[in-house]
């Protein structure tokens, strides 16, 4: 994933568009808004902004079809929530990242403390792959 300098600021329809994309979903602005925007009583015109703004934010990806661009998603979810706990850590942290760690793992096992296991598994796994037979 390529490093930002701008934090990443999302509104409610830019996540549930994202959202879209992430289970799967591929289109054009018309589909787009058949899908999500009708439901939400959102006019072609505010779809298509949101896929332009998500385009320029570099997590959409565009290409020309005919007479309108087709959209699908540069990121997933993990890279997008990654992004965003970068942004938040480097906002608050000062710098410092051993209170950015306490506090994760203090949200972890708010959420269910049988998680922090599963938060051992998933850094035990990640090192390997990162570093593999290296350490």
């Amino acid at each position: 994933m390529k490093e930002h300098n701008k934090p990443l600021l999302l509104g409610d329809f830019e996540l549930e568009t994202l959202e879209y994309f992430w289970k799967g979903g591929t289109g054009n602005a018309k589909a787009i808004h058949a899908e999500l925007g009708v439901k939400r009583g959102n006019t072609l015109n505010t779809v298509q902004s949101t896929l332009d703004r998500l385009y320029k934010k570099g997590l959409l990806n565009r290409a020309k079809q005919g007479h309108s661009f087709h959209y699908e998603s540069l990121s997933n979810r993990t890279e997008i929530l990654t992004r965003k706990f970068n942004d938040l850590a480097s906002e608050l942290s000062g710098g410092e990242m051993k209170s950015v760690f306490e506090a994760f793992i203090e949200f972890t096992s708010r959420v269910d403390a049988s998680k922090l296991d599963e938060l051992e598994t998933l850094i035990t796994d990640f090192k390997a792959r990162q570093y593999g037979d290296e350490r």
